[in-house]
């Protein structure tokens, strides 16, 4: 699967509401910010990004894994969290008004992280 970067996460935020793929965000100020409304994640890999001071609204997130990503004063309000994973972010977010069948953290190494989000859960 091919890795993208930050323009094309911000380009398909133009274009669509359903956000998958691998991307790898290397210090993202731009993502600041950003409002995410109704946005679904879905088979999506994202390392890196700094989401701070962004609001995610009505957004789904299914079969995620954000690793190594800052979501200093991020907000998630009405979002579904059906199989997501944060690891090794920097956190400090609030949840209001959302449904999580399955939202994991952990501070872990890449190849755990891997195992991990594929339900494999190895002891590495």
């Amino acid at each position: 699967m091919q890795t993208l970067n930050e323009d094309d996460l911000l380009n398909l935020l133009k274009t669509t509401n359903k956000i998958s793929g691998v991307f790898l965000i290397k210090e993202a100020s731009s993502l600041m910010d950003l409002d995410f409304i109704d946005t679904v994640f879905e088979n999506c890999e994202i390392y890196g990004g700094d989401f701070c001071s962004g609001i995610f609204k009505n957004c789904t997130f299914n079969n995620v894994l954000f690793r190594k990503s800052a979501f200093i004063a991020v907000d998630f309000s009405n979002c579904n969290f059906i199989e997501c994973v944060f690891s090794n972010i920097q956190a400090d977010y609030g949840l209001d008004n959302c449904i999580v069948t399955r939202l994991d953290t952990a501070n872990e190494s890449d190849e755990a992280a891997s195992y991990y989000r594929f339900g494999l859960k190895a002891n590495l």
